[in-house]
């Protein structure tokens, strides 16, 4: 799979397969956000099946898939691309826009703040667990 970029549809269809693990068309449709026809569902899973997102198994008539991928690589690979596209790779930019384009709470700046404080790059990590 050399593109890990998935369409507004594709992405409701994926979030739904990860949270059940295996799901049906009917599965997709009944734990989706908004109306969709059957064979519009259908058609974006054979889509990501295709596209080696998604595999199925046969039980009985019915085709139940299984994620490829997992939801982490998805949308790390998703997210890298926004932030080379639309903020030159700055992770600066890209809260300083988020904290000018959505209302947030004193509670949620709060644990944003926590997880700035708390991190550690994986190099660091590395570094000071040789050390032990």
């Amino acid at each position: 799979m050399k593109n890990n970029k998935l369409h507004h549809l594709e992405l409701e269809v994926m979030k739904v397969v990860w949270k059940l693990t295996r799901a049906t068309v009917n599965d997709v449709l009944d734990n989706i956000d908004r109306k969709l026809a059957y064979t519009t569902v259908a058609t974006t899973m054979k889509s990501l099946e295709k596209k080696g997102f998604l595999s199925h198994q046969v039980d009985g008539r019915t085709f139940v898939y299984q994620p490829l991928v997992k939801e982490t690589e998805i949308t790390h690979s998703m997210l890298n691309d926004l932030l080379e596209r639309l903020f030159d790779n700055s992770a600066e930019k890209l809260v300083n826009t988020l904290l000018e384009v959505r209302q947030t709470s004193s509670e949620e700046l709060n644990r944003l703040q926590k997880l700035i404080n708390d991190y550690q790059p994986e190099e660091i990590s590395e570094i000071q667990h040789h050390k032990e």
